[in-house]
């Protein structure tokens, strides 16, 4: 039996694509929100709120990441419970 290989989660290019989008979608959304024509009170709600939504966004994408890799121990913890525990007193059998 061989023990199951990791996949790799993503491709560095993958990565970097997706800090770059974040970061675009970030300056972008600050920027909007600078130039709007409103007074400076509903400019600093919006930018709070943009703020709680980006903390919150990185924190249920924690969550699930957590709760997959709960999942994936648990099925490797499980493959490995099945695995024969050698004794050390057996003698190794002869392949026929």
């Amino acid at each position: 039996m061989n023990a199951p290989i990791p996949q790799p989660r993503s491709t560095p290019q993958f990565y970097l694509q997706s800090m770059i989008a974040f970061a675009v979608s970030s300056v972008g959304v600050g920027v909007g929100i600078l130039y709007l024509p409103v007074d400076l009170w509903m400019r600093a709600f919006l930018g709070m709120s943009v703020l709680f939504v980006i903390t919150s966004t990185f924190t249920l994408a924690k969550c699930v990441r957590d709760r997959q890799e709960d999942v994936a121990l648990a099925e490797q913890a499980q493959y490995y419970q099945q695995l024969p525990i050698w004794q050390g007193d057996q003698q190794a059998q002869p392949r026929s």
